[in-house]
Formats: structure tokens, C-alpha cells, sequence
């Protein structure tokens, strides 16, 4: 199993070398999805400016205020994601600036490939691996486990009852009334 699951890591890891080769930008294919996404969502939105570093952004009846110095939005997905939400981008569009360019650092390309930049080097099969001085490791001894042991044994649907307390069942009597 553990032979399986290398072979696995290290073809995983040639693909997402090879995945990464076919990024349009700088940043991760899920992202900019989400980015497109919320740029085709900031076109309902308008935009007022204090003046300073934050926006309030309209969209229908709900105003969201947007930071962008501490780069939040009251609806928090741009906090939860790291990916500019609809009314930020309205905020950086009002400003002129690349959205691009606020997407957090865990999506980019260079922190992608820190990822998978290690190698797992091949091993010989297991029968030509060297002697070991060290012990062999044993299965622990099972411990009997905490609480009344069971007394009876479970019966079979239809096996018969034992009489608790010396009562006798009464089941199949036939009973006249008096």
C-alpha cells in the first residue's frame, strides 16, 4: 500500500509541474475563474468613494462598505477566499487599478510550484533493502476492555427466553375467565 501511494505522489507531482506550464497568468486557473466571475457580478454595483481608502458599493437594496488598505468587504468573501469579491473590484475599477494584482499569494504560480518543487526519489524493491540492526516491531497484545463483561450470549430470534426471577412466561396458556 505505502509502494501505491508513492507512485501516486510522484506522478502528482510531474502532473502539477506540467498543469502549471498551461496557466494563463500569474495566478491559479480557480482563482481567475472566480475573478471573472465577480467581474461580470461588480456590473450591477455602484461605486461612491469617501474620498480616503474606503467604498461604499450598492447592489439593489444592500450597500456593502469595502476597505482597501485592510483589503476587507462587510460580505467577508474576499476575507474567506483571498480572491477580490464583486465589490472590491468595483473599488479597484473606480481607481484604475489591476484587481490581478490584490489576489492573495497562496493562488500565484511561484508559491504553487514551492509546492510540488521537491522529488521523491526512486527506491529499490523491498527485498533488496539492507539488514537492520534495529528490533522488529510487534503487534501490541490486545487488552480486555473496560466495563461488565456480557454474561449471555446472544440468542436467535426465535430461541426461547430464560424466566428472570423465577416467573414462569405464560405465553401458549390459554386463559379462562372466571
Amino acid at each position: 500500500m505505502l509502494e501505491e501511494i508513492r507512485h501516486k505522489i510522484m506522478n502528482r507531482n510531474n502532473d502539477m509541474r506540467k498543469f502549471v506550464e498551461i496557466w494563463i497568468s500569474d495566478i491559479s486557473p480557480m482563482a481567475r475563474m472566480i475573478l471573472e466571475e465577480n467581474k461580470e457580478l461588480s456590473r450591477r454595483c455602484k461605486v461612491r468613494f469617501n474620498g480616503q481608502d474606503s467604498f461604499e458599493i450598492e447592489e439593489g437594496d444592500k450597500r456593502f462598505i469595502v476597505n482597501l488598505v485592510a483589503k476587507t468587504c462587510i460580505c467577508r468573501s474576499w476575507m474567506l477566499r483571498g480572491i477580490p469579491c464583486r465589490h472590491a473590484l468595483c473599488s479597484y475599477y473606480h481607481l484604475e487599478q489591476d484587481p490581478e494584482q490584490h489576489v492573495k499569494f497562496w493562488y500565484r504560480k511561484e508559491i504553487f510550484l514551492k509546492a510540488y518543487k521537491y522529488y521523491l526519489q526512486p527506491m529499490p524493491n523491498m527485498k533488496m533493502w539492507p539488514e537492520s540492526n534495529n528490533p522488529v516491531i510487534e503487534s501490541p497484545e490486545p487488552n480486555s476492555m473496560s466495563g461488565r463483561p456480557k454474561i449471555c450470549k446472544r440468542k436467535v430470534k426465535y430461541e426461547p427466553k430464560k424466566a428472570k426471577y423465577g416467573k414462569i412466561s405464560k405465553k401458549g396458556v390459554k386463559m379462562t375467565c372466571s
